[in-house]
């Protein structure tokens, strides 16, 4: 896993937005166009350019207005349940277990405070409905460094090339210069498991929770605060927090990332369609699954008649609105990570922000469950 970290005090609002962003802008305010205005989002939203990079807010409303605000650094934004505070994670080192530390700011940027440090990576920070716990995964165990093995059968995990580019080195036991025995000597990648820890915002007592060996991207469910669900080794898991207890929500494995409705009633995934990142629902049962982006027809057939290789958008990392009306999420259909927005039910499918203001933000997107928005 692969992280781009750019120092807080190496980037500022104003190197940002250049001269001609601001020629744009009406104190920093974004202007819609009047069709989108109609149909802007409402609230707040937090998010990230790059995992471990700066954080804006962006606060909208009113004849569709919004203004964009540097926050911080960090990766995996999270608003509080009352929209006042945001949290966050941060990695001193890209390498496997090394350590990583959970904050929280205040919404107008003041009163940042780490809540807990010494956490092996920590990313995908949830809010409890209450706003007092602050749900993430981590790394717990697991290989955290390359391992060389020696053995009679080929490996199924990935493995390390050595400096000659291969991946096996047979030895041989020989008597007599006959061969007798032989062994398969390589090197495993690392492996490391994932968990689930939950964090007291007043105090930064924690507790671990059960999961599966690999537990990535918790959401709180706002209408059970007893449960939660997560990213697991077989699709989609529920996490009973009063027993302890898990069972399977889906079982499809391309499920990742889940985000809850603000009234529980439905969950977002980003999905592994087949080589390519779709946004589907399902209602919280795992009942009801819609698909909800897509890439049109006329567009894989006008690739085929340019002679390029054929590409499906991605569309990835969806955002509820306050009231659960529409979805944010990440788009490359334009060529560049965009944030777009669609109604719940993936119709309106249109830009957030104007392409002047979506290239300067450069967003990046790597695939490992980044929450890369959240809105309250």
């Amino acid at each position: 896993m692969q992280f781009s970290l750019i120092t807080r005090h190496g980037l500022t609002l104003r190197a940002l937005v250049t001269a001609l962003l601001l020629a744009l802008l009406v104190v920093a305010g974004m202007l819609f166009a009047p069709d989108a205005a109609a149909q802007g989002p409402q609230g707040t939203l937090v998010l990230q350019t790059v995992s471990g990079g700066p954080i804006y807010a962006v606060e909208a409303g009113g004849l569709g207005q919004t203004r964009l605000r540097y926050l911080t650094t960090g990766m995996d934004p999270a608003l509080s349940p009352d929209g006042q505070q945001v949290a966050f994670t941060r990695w001193e080192d890209t390498q496997h277990g090394a350590p990583g530390s959970l904050w929280v700011i205040n919404l107008d940027g003041t009163g940042e405070r780490m809540l807990l440090s010494d956490i092996s990576q920590p990313k995908s920070p949830v809010w409890s409905p209450d706003g007092s716990q602050i749900a993430i995964s981590m790394q717990h165990g697991g290989r955290l460094t390359p391992e060389g093995k020696c053995g009679k059968d080929l490996p199924s995990e990935p493995l390390v090339a050595d400096e000659d580019g291969d991946y096996f080195r047979a030895v041989y036991e020989k008597e007599n210069g006959v061969i007798v025995d032989f062994k398969i000597c390589y090197t495993l990648l690392p492996h490391p498991f994932w968990g689930l820890r939950v964090v007291q915002v007043a105090s930064g007592d924690f507790e671990d929770l059960p999961g599966d060996l690999f537990s990535y991207a918790p959401t709180w469910d706002p209408a059970n605060d007893w449960r939660l669900v997560y990213d697991g080794e077989m699709g989609l898991v529920n996490l009973d927090l009063n027993q302890g207890t898990t069972w399977a929500l889906t079982d499809d494995v391309r499920d990742h990332g889940p985000v809850f409705s603000p009234d529980g009633s439905r969950i977002a995934v980003s999905y592994w369609q087949h080589d390519h990142w779709e946004i589907h629902t399902l209602n919280a049962d795992g009942s009801g699954r819609a698909r909800l982006t897509q890439t049109p027809l006329q567009v894989i057939v006008e690739q085929r008649i340019r002679d390029e290789p054929e590409r499906s958008w991605n569309n990835v990392a969806p955002a509820w609105s306050p009231d659960g009306s529409q979805i944010a999420f990440l788009t490359d259909r334009t060529g560049g990570w965009q944030v777009w927005l669609m109604a719940a039910d993936g119709s309106n499918q249109r830009p957030l922000f104007p392409d002047e203001v979506q290239a300067q933000l450069n967003l990046q997107y790597h695939s490992v469950d980044e929450r890369v928005i959240s809105w309250q």
